[in-house]
């Protein structure tokens, strides 16, 4: 499915969702350590009593999880962070950005996500479980310099920045690796409202739909 993409500044700023390749090799080099941690958790389970390398009995929790990734809404050339944290049962809260104004203060278009997450389905898998959780919450869209706080309405100050509601469905691959620590893989998928992101010092739609992917380790 191809997308429409307007570049601005030498491509810097753009509009539209779809994914710059060329700004994230690292993406290649997550897949592929994905591949070999899910080698390594294979190996594990089946050396442990009982374990022939089919599906694992083995609850898994997970408490906190830390990723890092891309996606599609950022141009800024800076990996997704994302930090998720159990509450109670399948309810989690999860904030994902590139880190503007903590630790760094590139140019370009990103889009930074605050939620509540359900879980509502979970099973088992040839190596590990899967989840796919149903998410809302509120993100920000940046095209210009950032300022503290958020702006619900119109744009304030330097038009840089612009918040909403969001709501967003994730899939989750979990495997236990060592001890109480397990891979996580994660993909969501999502859209975002912005009333007045036409205001902006660089307008856009009201309406702007993101894809991401991040790796990483729970516990």
């Amino acid at each position: 499915m191809g997308m429409t993409i307007t570049r601005r500044s030498g491509g810097r700023l753009w509009r539209g969702g779809a994914w710059r390749p060329a700004r994230a090799p690292w993406l290649l080099a997550g897949v592929a350590g994905l591949a070999a941690v899910a080698g390594v958790a294979h190996a594990e389970e089946a050396a442990e009593p009982g374990g022939g390398g089919g599906v694992s009995s083995r609850p898994i929790e997970t408490r906190l999880a830390l990723r890092v990734g891309g996606a599609s809404t950022d141009t800024v050339g800076r990996p997704t962070i994302c930090a998720d944290v159990r509450v109670v049962s399948t309810w989690s809260v999860e904030a994902c950005g590139t880190g503007a104004q903590l630790l760094h203060n590139e140019p370009g278009r990103e889009m930074s996500h605050y939620r509540v997450n359900w879980g509502f389905l979970e099973g088992a898998m040839p190596r590990g479980r899967g989840r796919v959780r149903a998410g809302a919450g509120f993100a920000e869209l940046q095209v210009g310099e950032d300022e503290a706080g958020f702006d619900f309405g119109a744009p304030s100050g330097k038009r840089g920045s612009v918040s909403g509601p969001e709501a967003s469905m994730s899939a989750q691959w979990v495997v236990p690796v060592l001890g109480d620590f397990e891979m996580v893989a994660n993909a969501t998928a999502g859209a975002a409202w912005f009333r007045d992101a036409d205001q902006l010092v660089e307008p856009q739609n009201a309406v702007q739909a993101f894809v991401s992917f991040e790796l990483g380790i729970g516990w």
